[in-house]
């Protein structure tokens, strides 16, 4: 049998697949550049992003009196001031940061300003941003759990955890999301989620209870073997969170003891 040469089986049969695959592998490297190049902008103009926290900053100090305006601590403003340039284009995260900045530099305010929270922000997601601006202006909020219990025998499951409506009332983008969020801003000790209390006003829960995603599976009568059942429960912010929010939420520029008279 005629035998055929190891370089022309590689011209005729490998050659063709290597190319393919060559021009593939090109395409990797492209694709990691495209997908960091607005990443890019974060570092290149970083002094154009320290400029505009200053611009951010003088607009919540402009009220206040000069006389009160001191250098903040280093081991708290230096780390805020690298994280805020990161998030230029996110107003929730950006005006935390800029909040933490402004009141490291009161001098009746700074003592209050906790190293931590630098760390907490970096932990937060732009929804949970806003969820826990919804909870310090509202205090409390009222939470259920939808559990099925089995008829015949003690104990249950959990189907849906911590519903309620703080997603909508928040705005958030992702509300299929705030158990989670929830759960990471209890982790952060920033709010307390409780189902050994209930609030006892009356009416509190039937805005939950009747919710469509809730009597979808109460309202089953049929099955001889299940039930669903509610339990009522609220989350609130903790002192530790209430403290955060008093630094990184609450708006300084209307605080009347630091306004120029």
């Amino acid at each position: 049998a005629e035998q055929i040469p190891v370089k022309d089986i590689y011209e005729d049969g490998f050659k063709p697949a290597t190319n393919s695959t060559g021009q593939l592998l090109g395409l990797i490297p492209r694709a990691i550049n495209a997908a960091l190049t607005p990443l890019q902008k974060w570092i290149l103009n970083k002094e154009y992003n320290v400029k505009e926290t200053e611009k951010l900053l003088e607009k919540k100090l402009e009220k206040l009196n000069p006389n009160l305006i001191t250098p903040p601590e280093p081991h708290i403003a230096v780390p805020a001031i690298q994280s805020i340039s990161y998030c230029m284009d996110n107003e929730n995260l950006r005006e935390m940061y800029a909040n933490l900045l402004a009141s490291s530099m009161i001098k009746d305010k700074q003592n209050d300003v906790h190293p931590s929270f630098v760390e907490i922000i970096k932990q937060l997601s732009p929804d949970e941003a806003k969820i826990l601006k919804y909870l310090y202006q509202k205090k409390i909020e009222p939470i259920i759990n939808l559990r099925r219990e089995n008829k015949k025998q003690q104990g249950g499951i959990s189907i849906i955890d911590y519903f309620s409506l703080i997603g909508e009332y928040s705005n958030c983008d992702f509300n299929h999301r705030i158990p989670s969020y929830l759960e990471n801003l209890e982790r952060l000790k920033l709010i307390e989620i409780d189902f050994m209390a209930y609030i006892t006003t009356p009416g509190t829960y039937d805005f939950l209870i009747t919710h469509p995603t809730i009597t979808a599976y109460t309202s089953i009568t049929n099955d001889e073997n299940y039930k669903y059942e509610t339990m009522n429960g609220y989350t609130k912010m903790t002192n530790y969170g209430k403290n955060f929010c008093d630094i990184c939420i609450a708006d300084i520029s209307n605080t009347e003891i630091f306004v120029i008279k």
